[in-house]
């Protein structure tokens, strides 16, 4: 006689897709699934905050992971009577197993990257209400007072409102204002920090020379899209999301075992992955306002062609006081800033895109591809043709499947 067809757990994901970390989640989830290919997934398409599916209630649920923001997904996870994960920070069901970012580490990783770049005043602006923009916060203000600095903060309304209240951006902008300057600004999340840089490019605040922005998730879409590119801290979603899994299968194997009305509830804090270093933050805090002016107009000017004389133009000094105070504040001379920012866009032209070397040589501010090259073989060591095919090279290799 045949043996029986095992019934497949049935799993209900409570779980946003409209931002990176959820996505990391579920990325997780996805990994651990495919792993063991031991569920029925049900995954609704819902926003943050959205009340729970109808069909919940309904179904024949063996478990859920979800993240519980609302008193409306607390009250119907609670009802169903089956095992449950939370990865949420706001522990609206406190006796259910909950996996969540390390916010400690995070503001942590978000202080040192600051103060290694020699900035001494530090602010901070997040949402109010949830608690790991309160976690961050806190944290990240004792790493300031540790260090004997101030921290100036802002708070922004909570991600999960609906409405957007008035005059709060007239408040934001008003606050960066007037910050001390030079400041490194931590933001709880990409969001936050994508924000911050739009009213500093309405209100000419220079980033990061006056300003240097970091957020937390590492959304590609959201960093590389900004202007300037968002430095990010990378939280480790798709590790929370497969331990969740992990968890979540354990309690459904002990509680179909022992008929259990309850099992264990264990928390766990995921450490951040580490920080992506983007163009928000590629900076020593300059204190010098001429050399911050001037360093502002090189990094948006530098591949448009232009020389020492241009930044002449746009500050107040003398070639001699500019070449001294820059060389003093930066480390490098205002020609050397300009050849560093050129070829740095060419390598990167080099590798993400097909155009000629001509072309990069043209779109990096170099008037002839020879010029280019000379500078970027003295650089780096080896021309730019050779250095393309060489990390195209070795991009390709890692690709191929194993034999």
């Amino acid at each position: 006689m045949p043996n029986p067809v095992k019934r497949r757990k049935s799993v209900a994901l409570l779980i946003e897709t409209s931002n990176a970390y959820a996505r990391g989640l579920l990325e997780g989830i996805v990994k651990y699934h495919r792993e063991h290919d031991a569920w029925s997934i049900y995954l609704p398409e819902q926003e943050r905050g959205a009340p729970p599916p109808g069909w919940l209630k309904e179904s024949n649920i063996d478990g859920v992971i979800a993240r519980i923001e609302t008193d409306a997904i607390a009250k119907a996870v609670s009802s169903l009577q089956v095992p449950v994960v939370d990865v949420s920070s706001a522990r609206r069901v406190p006796n259910v197993p909950w996996i969540e970012t390390d916010d400690q580490a995070i503001a942590k990783l978000a202080f040192d990257h600051l103060f290694e770049r020699g900035f001494r005043s530090f602010a901070f602006c997040g949402p109010k209400g949830v608690n790991w923009s309160r976690w961050r916060e806190e944290r990240f203000v004792d790493c300031c007072r540790s260090a004997g600095v101030e921290c100036q903060i802002h708070r922004t309304p909570s991600p999960l409102r609906k409405k957007y209240q008035v005059g709060h951006a007239s408040e934001l902008a008003k606050w960066l204002q007037e910050l001390t300057k030079p400041v490194g600004l931590f933001c709880a999340y990409d969001i936050t920090a994508q924000v911050i840089l739009d009213h500093c490019r309405n209100q000419s605040i220079a980033v990061p020379e006056q300003i240097a922005v970091i957020g937390v998730d590492n959304d590609p879409l959201l960093c590389e899209l900004s202007r300037p590119s968002l430095s990010s801290i990378a939280p480790d979603a798709v590790g929370a999301g497969y331990s969740a899994a992990q968890w979540l299968e354990q309690a459904m194997v002990e509680r179909r075992q022992t008929n259990a009305a309850g099992f264990s509830a264990p928390f766990r804090l995921m450490p951040p992955l580490g920080l992506v270093r983007r163009q928000s933050t590629d900076i020593n805090a300059v204190d010098d306002p001429s050399v911050a002016k001037a360093l502002e107009f090189i990094r948006h000017h530098a591949c448009d062609g232009i020389d020492v004389n241009d930044v002449l133009s746009h500050v107040a000094l003398s070639r001699r006081m500019l070449e001294t105070r820059f060389l003093a504040a930066t480390g490098k001379t205002p020609h050397a800033m300009i050849a560093m920012i050129r070829l740095t866009r060419a390598k990167e032209l080099l590798l993400e895109t097909d155009l000629s070397v001509d072309a990069v040589a043209h779109r990096s501010g170099f008037q002839h591809a020879e010029y280019m090259s000379a500078a970027f073989r003295k650089a780096f060591g080896e021309p730019p043709g050779r250095f393309r095919r060489r990390k195209t090279s070795a991009t390709t290799s890692t690709k191929q499947p194993p034999s």
